[in-house]
Parts: C-alpha cells; sequence; structure tokens
C-alpha cells in the first residue's frame, strides 16, 4: 500500500531547543561601574551633609578630634545658635526675603513670559535679547554700581533694596523659561478660546496659566535656592547683623582665631534645612517642569 503525501502540506518543525540566556560579560562590567561610580558620586554629595549634621550634634571640644559619630548626641549647639545668637530672627528675614522675592520674580516672569511668546509687538526679539543678556554678566561685576545705585535712593541696607536687587537679578533667567514654557503649549488651545471670545488676559489666566504651572514651579525652586542661598550682596547691602538673612548670620560665626564649630554646623543646619525640604516636596513639579519643554506638541 502506497502512501502518498500532499505536495502543500509542509510537516511540522521541531520545537526549539530551549538555551540558557547568556549574559554579555562586558555589559554586566559597564554596568558594576556605573553603579559603582554613582555610588563614589553621591558619597561625595551627601558625605559634607552628612559631616555637617553629626558636628553640630557633638560637643565642642571633640569636633575634629572625636570619633565620625559622637559617642554623646546634645542638641545644646542648636539651642545656643537660635536662643543666644537669635538666629531665629535672621531665618525669618531669610522667610520675608525669599518669599517677597519669589513673588515678585514670578509675576514679572509669567506675564513678560506669556507676553514674548504670544503676543506680536514691534522689536520683540530684540527686547528679550537685551533683557535675558544679562545672564552674560557676572554678579559680582554689578556690586559696585548696585551698592551706589541703593545709597542714592536711600535704599542701602534695608531689606526692600535687597528684594528689589534680587528679582532684577532674577527675572532674565525666569523670563527665559517661562517663554520656552509658553512656547511649548498647544496654540489651539488659544485660538479655541478666542473663537469663544475670550480676552487676551482671560486666556492667559484661565488657559494659559494652569498648563504653564510646571515652568512656574521650576522657577520657583531654581529662585528659591539662589535666594536663600545667596551670601555676597547680603552682606555687602545690609550691615546690620538683625536685618540681615541667615547666610550672613551664619558666616559671622566663622572666627579670626576660633571657631565654635558645633554653633556654626547648627546654624548652616538650620539653613540648609528648608531648601531640602522644598525640593522633596516639590521635585515632581521640578522634574516634570524640567522636561516640560522637551517636545512641542
Amino acid at each position: 500500500m502506497t502512501t502518498t503525501v500532499d505536495a502543500g502540506v509542509r510537516p511540522l518543525a521541531p520545537p526549539p531547543v530551549a538555551r540558557g540566556r547568556r549574559r554579555d560579560p562586558g555589559a554586566v562590567l559597564r554596568r558594576v561601574l556605573w553603579h559603582a561610580a554613582m555610588v563614589v558620586i553621591s558619597a561625595g554629595a551627601i558625605g559634607p551633609l552628612v559631616w555637617m549634621v553629626l558636628t553640630s550634634l557633638r560637643p565642642q571640644n571633640t569636633a575634629f578630634s572625636g570619633p565620625l559619630i559622637p559617642e554623646k548626641i546634645q542638641f545644646s549647639a542648636y539651642v545656643f545658635a537660635w536662643n543666644e545668637l537669635e538666629i531665629w530672627r535672621n531665618f525669618l528675614n531669610s522667610v520675608l526675603i525669599t518669599g517677597a522675592t519669589l513673588v515678585f520674580t514670578i509675576v514679572a516672569a509669567t506675564l513678560a513670559g506669556y507676553a514674548f511668546a504670544r503676543i506680536g509687538f514691534t522689536a520683540r526679539n530684540l527686547l528679550f535679547f537685551v533683557i535675558t543678556s544679562a545672564l552674560f554678566l557676572p554678579g559680582v561685576a554689578t556690586l559696585i554700581p548696585v551698592y551706589l545705585e541703593l545709597q542714592t535712593f536711600g535704599l542701602l541696607g534695608s531689606q526692600l533694596g535687597l528684594i528689589l536687587v534680587y528679582t532684577a537679578g532674577g527675572v532674565s533667567f525666569s523670563l527665559f523659561l517661562m517663554r520656552t514654557f509658553f512656547e511649548a503649549l498647544p496654540n489651539e488651545l488659544a485660538e479655541a478660546a478666542r473663537l469663544d471670545g475670550a480676552s487676551e488676559v482671560q486666556i492667559f489666566w484661565r488657559v494659559m496659566l494652569p498648563l504653564a504651572m510646571p515652568g512656574i514651579a521650576t522657577v520657583a525652586i531654581f529662585q528659591m535656592i539662589g535666594v536663600w542661598n545667596e551670601l555676597l550682596f547680603a552682606s555687602a547691602l545690609i550691615s546690620e547683623p538683625g536685618d540681615q538673612p541667615i547666610q550672613p548670620a551664619a558666616n559671622a560665626l566663622i572666627g579670626q582665631y576660633s571657631t565654635n564649630w558645633p554653633a556654626l554646623t547648627a546654624a548652616m543646619t538650620l539653613s540648609a534645612l528648608p531648601m531640602v525640604i522644598a525640593y522633596v516636596v516639590f521635585q515632581r513639579w521640578f522634574v516634570a517642569g524640567l522636561t516640560a519643554g522637551a517636545v512641542k506638541t
């Protein structure tokens, strides 16, 4: 008996033989080296902060002679800095100066950024270049002119004068960021609002401003950190210790012949704590703001 095989039907192929997954030794080595480098960089960034906190918790006579982790943890340096040195006054001054600068900078940069991004007017690009050209000028080069200008207007030594200086210094960079964010927003939303009869102010306030919140958060964090940690202008423009922000007050604890290191590091820890908390709280908006202008819709 002869068996015929249909020429159109192919025999089933044997199942593939399972083989173990082979890893590239070079890729594994690169990954190990990458993680090792990240650990070293993280340790270098966190190490000074850990040393500062631990030094603020040890007795003064063991600031450099004792072990890294103090045998006896005490908070007397914080009590001394907060009550005896009255660092709380300077802390409140920093809160006031930073808060006022943020409000003025965000309002000016948001309004100007929307105008430069969405409203056409004569010499728009030229005016934008003139304003943002201040980014190329080092801040220390403007110290003497700013000092003389504040002295002329009677604002030297006042917190208002320092707030105006910080606002003028932060508007250029903030305007550059906000214009980028507004340009990345879809123009169809503004056109739809115009068809519904909305004015330019209503489009800005109700449509564009809520969408630009990640950009505003980015500007706020950059300006907050810059103003809070600024030392040069705060020391030169305000000489009264009770009116100075916290950075000049903490820097004044460094003595010519001796320094109370636990008190100094306690003041520095109190100074750094609000910025660490602010970054942790607003980290999600900060990352979203950095990537919001990467792709135009």
